[in-house]
């Protein structure tokens, strides 16, 4: 260790490399933790999107419906617990974009279902591949079963703590299905 000849002390330099990488205090507690991983992953995967021209949540949205099929607006905001506004503005651009298509709903005329197009669906795939690889990066730390693990536990504190939907209807069924 090479410190300051006059006073004795560690260079910053030295102080910074011996430093852990987050303050100790700070490492016990799941708030502090789970944003820096938020924070973490949310870069990565909004770098890895970035050849594609989509935001994380663009993906998301394009994945659903690829999944689940035909949804509502109503119904797909609801469903990953985004307000209408916001899902407006997404779907917006992912119909500009070629992604999605409106029609009408065969059994509610004055309702659209959010379709994916061929293009929406290529983009998708091409997502899928990117987000196993950026997924691949953000777990590198971690062995299968500790992955599988941490998906399992988020899986449970989403379900948990994750933001309510605004459909009343939709509260009193996970209320329902958690007693």
């Amino acid at each position: 260790m090479s410190s300051d000849p006059v006073t004795l002390r560690p260079t910053a330099e030295e102080v910074a490399r011996e430093r852990p990488p987050f303050p100790p205090a700070l490492m016990a507690r799941v708030g502090f933790l789970l944003a820096m991983t938020k924070g973490g992953a949310e870069s990565i995967c909004t770098s890895t999107l970035e050849p594609l021209g989509l935001h994380i949540r663009q993906y998301g949205l394009l994945t659903v419906l690829a999944t689940e099929g035909p949804l509502s607006q109503q119904e797909l905001a609801e469903w990953v617990r985004t307000d209408r506004t916001t899902m407006v503005a997404l779907i917006d651009s992912l119909e500009g974009r070629g992604f999605v298509r409106r029609e009408r709903n065969p059994a509610d005329r004055r309702a659209y279902l959010l379709q994916l197009t061929a293009e929406g669906r290529r983009a998708q795939k091409r997502g899928s591949v990117l987000m196993k690889n950026a997924e691949d990066e953000i777990l590198r730390s971690l062995s299968a079963r500790e992955r599988a693990q941490l998906i399992e536990l988020l899986g449970k504190l989403a379900v948990d703590i994750g933001r309510l939907p605004t459909d009343p209807k939709l509260r009193q069924q996970i209320a329902a299905s958690d007693g």
